[in-house]
């Protein structure tokens, strides 16, 4: 075999290394992801699809929590716009590299660009995932109708996916979001429905306890709260993220104090209080006022 047909042998290789990359960081397997990008780059030669495997690979670094000179990159091949795809997938992952650091404004601009390359690529698939995380971006700004308004139109877009398991998967997730700002607009109702639909769906493992403590901040809405506490109490123990031990222990000393519960309130409030050393009366606050409507579970 001469040197043009190892090429190609070693472009087929890194593509399908590419893509079991993907794969794996989908379910947040991201340390073999990496890995594989890794083995995916010692083999390509071409520019074009080095940029590729560099963009794929920041956007896992990003979602893994990880900094590195492939995140660093992103700006430049933004700028440099090689082709449609490339801006695309680079102010995507800037989207949510901004919204990861808690810039909410920036993730919004570079969530537009990720918009409009979608819109002029004519590629409604990256339009509905450019939606989906905009959504979640004015849902973070607490423009909870924007979100709606994103969620709704990325999940009328999920009909156009061929596979059935990957429209399940991407309808899931846009469920999962749509449900909780239909919870923070007041259709409660409709956003319980929305979330128990597709509790048993989830595939990414730190999404499931947001989906059972949105079910608690709902049910408390309705006053259930035994229902509220049997939620919050899953959420809890699958809570994967600081912000969701935090947000499991307030609703849940919410949905005790309602019932009477003053120990079990008292504990979940203590534990909150460990996450703001700096107020030292927030625990009385918390007894003496109810604080849902100021509070937003992605924070």
């Amino acid at each position: 075999m001469g040197r043009a047909g190892e090429r190609m042998l070693d472009a087929d290789r890194s593509e399908q290394l590419r893509q079991l990359a993907l794969a794996r960081a989908r379910v947040e397997q991201f340390d073999d992801a990496l890995s594989l990008y890794d083995e995916a780059l010692a083999l390509v030669e071409s520019e074009e699809a080095r940029e590729l495997i560099i963009i794929n690979k920041a956007d896992a670094m990003i979602a893994s929590g990880r900094g590195g000179p492939e995140v660093q990159k992103l700006p430049a091949i933004l700028m440099r716009r090689r082709n449609l795809h490339h801006t695309f997938l680079a102010a995507y992952a800037l989207m949510f590299l901004h919204r990861t650091e808690g810039n909410i404004r920036r993730a919004i601009v570079f969530g537009e660009t990720a918009l409009r390359a979608s819109n002029d690529a004519d590629q409604a698939f990256w339009k509905l995932a450019a939606l989906n995380d905009l959504g979640i971006c004015y849902e973070i700004d607490s423009q909870f109708a924007k979100a709606i308004e994103c969620l709704d139109q990325a999940l009328a877009l999920t009909s156009i996916i061929n596979d059935p398991a990957e429209r399940k998967f991407s309808e899931t997730a846009i469920l999962q979001n749509l449900g909780y700002n239909k919870l923070l607009v007041g259709e409660t109702l409709n956003g319980l429905e929305i979330i128990h639909r597709v509790l048993n769906s989830i595939e990414v493992p730190s999404s499931v306890p947001d989906s059972y403590i949105d079910l608690c901040y709902g049910y408390l809405s309705l006053r259930d709260f035994e229902k509220a506490r049997h939620y919050g109490e899953i959420g809890l123990e699958f809570a994967a993220e600081p912000r969701q031990v935090r947000n499991a222990h307030y609703l849940l000393g919410e949905a005790a104090y309602e019932m009477g519960d003053l120990e079990s309130a008292e504990f979940h409030f203590d534990e909150l209080t460990k996450f703001y050393p700096q107020f030292r009366n927030l625990k009385k606050l918390l007894f003496a006022i109810d604080l849902r409507s100021m509070v937003n579970l992605r924070l």
